[in-house]
């Protein structure tokens, strides 16, 4: 590969077992990037308006960051796309690990996915070649036997694998591609895509090299952004903590989910969840990501009680807000029983606590009983109900297989009067364990996001650090208002927020090493600088902030092919109706404020009032050509 080759592109067609490969062209590459960028050109160019998300005609697209694999800070992610198994629009979910970086060495940065194999297979990526098994002997098992198993019959342990378990190969709508012990491609069912295909695990391994235009520039741009990391004050909580510091930090604000949104403060967490309690009784070492020197994962045992002997990997704190206050459970060992058998049955941990509120406030108020979940009590933070409902969530039985279809299904299910409580964004993915009440960018970013509501897309967390106004304006390029309860300028905090996320997805960069984590960590310039001493380029600020711009309007674009608009960028109605107790008793997103506030967001992007990308904008970016098909 000449200096700049960010590798190739591997077709693989499961139904006729067929195998292609193909160069990217660098004109593709500085437009979209890798990861997430090129991925969403692949899926516009490849599934077509109203395909069906269990057809063979969906594409299963995973795809390493840019710069994943180089000797560079924290780049070292990738990606799953395909359209959504569980909610039917675009869909996609980012994970780290090793996977990126050792598809990278064996000399690809994506994968195209298509058909549906007869039988259960697994795909094997080898130093430029591409190879399909028979992968009969491994259906059934979990993502952690499975792992083990492929090292075994590769005799290689050193073979990265992206794997489904038991709930993908059951079709299970929020199933997750899984690698290693907790890293998760984890929302939109990207698993459950991978099990309509018969496609039980990608195994890949890379001897190869990655060139580098400039590596003298690379090597001093790395020391140099490596060592201010590593001098801010996040780095050392992140390398000791992780970032369940947030949860505290989110709970003493009044800002985490409580019994389903039913309260946003939860007290009894201090004396059963807080942090201190898990790194005194739990937390066995740290351990990172490749390429990475934050350290930010911790390796847990439970040494003691029902479920001693429990060993995983986690959590962090959307774990530790989804099963611990969104589900009233004040108990580690149970929070991390219920993560540690989600990572080995494939399933999305946050989806699945949705769910699980949703049942325990429909059971509170009475509308289910236990003739309506399979025998399972479902008081809030019940052992016994919640371990229950993920061994029924995996095999897809009982009340496990009457929420395991998608948000409209499980309503009909489980009944019209349980609607209400189920609580879900306008592209019908359920929300996460997060307060948007008392926030304005925060929310704008995350449910406008394409995928539908996702914290690692818009989430601002800046907005909410009582940064003075200089500050917020040299981060943001200008004025905004330093109010968290503001409104006004919030649409440009959101869309640079978002901007940001886009650009740390396709290049492959770990959002903790960047503005998303913390205001003194990275912005663009940082990933602009590694990006150029790689490629050769000479890209400025201004073309990968439009880079960014380009990648979310044509995910844009695959949504309102087929049919959404404005009502997908709707949060849930719980975030419109007042907390009704605490400091922040009152207060609610306004409808009528959140509609200027899309209108304001929808002109900075170029989208008539419906959100659809104007032919203006298409030409502005270079999209109004699309679909190209030159990949």
């Amino acid at each position: 590969m000449k200096p700049g080759s960010m590798g190739k592109i591997g077709y693989i067609d499961l139904t006729s077992r067929t195998v292609s490969i193909k160069e990217i062209p660098e004109e593709i590459l500085r437009k979209y990037l890798g990861g997430r960028g090129l991925a969403a050109y692949l899926l516009y160019n490849h599934v077509g308006k109203g395909a069906d998300p269990f057809g063979p005609e969906n594409a299963l697209i995973i795809s390493s960051g840019l710069l994943s694999g180089h000797f560079t800070a924290a780049y070292g992610r990738w990606h799953v796309t395909g359209k959504s198994p569980d909610t039917g629009v675009y869909g996609d979910s980012n994970a780290g690990g090793s996977f990126g970086a050792e598809l990278k060495y064996a000399g690809f940065q994506h994968l195209v996915i298509t058909g549906k194999a007869e039988k259960p297979t697994y795909v094997f990526v080898h130093d430029g070649e591409i190879r399909l098994r028979d992968a009969s002997h491994l259906w059934g098992l979990d993502t952690y036997q499975t792992q083990l198993r492929l090292w075994d019959e590769l005799q290689d342990p050193d073979v990265a694998t992206a794997c489904i378990g038991p709930a993908g190969e059951k079709l299970v709508r929020f199933a997750c591609v899984r690698h290693q012990m907790k890293r998760s491609a984890g929302r939109t069912g990207q698993g459950c895509l991978m099990g309509a295909k018969n496609l039980k695990a990608i195994a890949v391994r890379g001897t190869q090299g990655l060139p580098v235009a400039r590596p003298e520039e690379l090597l001093k741009i790395t020391k140099r952004q490596i060592d201010y990391a590593r001098g801010t004050k996040i780095f050392q909580i992140a390398s000791r903590w992780s970032n369940l510091f947030a949860w505290v930090v989110a709970n003493e604000s009044e800002r985490v989910s409580v019994r389903n949104h039913q309260s946003n403060f939860f007290p009894e967490g201090y004396g059963g969840i807080d942090v201190d309690i898990f790194l005194n009784e739990y937390s066995e070492k740290m351990l990172a990501c490749q390429g990475c020197a934050m350290h930010c994962q911790h390796r847990f045992k439970i040494k003691s009680g029902p479920f001693a002997g429990t060993v995983g990997e986690g959590p962090e704190w959307s774990a530790q807000n989804s099963l611990g206050s969104r589900i009233g459970n004040t108990r580690w060992d149970v929070s991390l029983a219920i993560l540690e058998r989600c990572n080995r049955y494939g399933i999305d941990m946050g989806t699945f606590s949705g769910y699980a509120a949703w049942l325990m406030e429909c059971w509170q108020r009475g509308i289910i009983t236990e003739k309506d979940t399979a025998g399972l009590s479902l008081e809030w933070g019940s052992p016994e109900g919640l371990i229950g409902l993920v061994e029924q969530v995996a095999r897809k039985e009982g009340l496990g297989a009457k929420i395991s279809d998608g948000v409209r299904q499980a309503v009909k299910n489980m009944g019209p009067a349980t609607d209400p409580y189920l609580h879900r964004c306008g592209k019908d993915l359920t929300h996460e364990a997060a307060e948007y009440r008392v926030l304005r960018a925060t929310p704008l970013g995350c449910v406008t996001a394409n995928k539908g509501n996702d914290h690692l897309r818009g989430m601002v967390n800046i907005e909410f650090m009582n940064l003075p106004a200089p500050v917020l304006e040299n981060i943001f390029g200008r004025y905004v208002n330093p109010d968290p309860y503001a409104w006004d300028t919030k649409a440009w905090m959101a869309t640079w927020m978002q901007n940001l996320c886009t650009i740390s997805d396709a290049t492959g960069q770990c959002k903790f090493w960047t503005k998303w984590f913390a205001p003194d960590l990275a912005g663009f310039e940082e990933p602009l600088q590694v990006m150029n001493a790689v490629t050769g380029w000479d890209m400025t600020k201004e073309e990968l902030f439009e880079t960014a711009e380009r990648i979310w309007n044509i995910e844009r674009m695959f949504n309102v092919r087929d049919g959404l608009g404005r009502k997908s960028d709707m949060p849930d109605h719980v975030f419109f109706e007042p907390i009704k107790e605490g400091a922040r008793k009152g207060m609610a997103l306004d409808p009528q404020k959140w509609e200027k506030l899309l209108d304001e967001y929808y002109e900075i992007h170029g989208w008539d009032r419906e959100g659809r990308p104007t032919p203006q904008t298409l030409k502005r970016l270079g999209l109004d050509g699309e679909p190209t098909h030159i990949l």
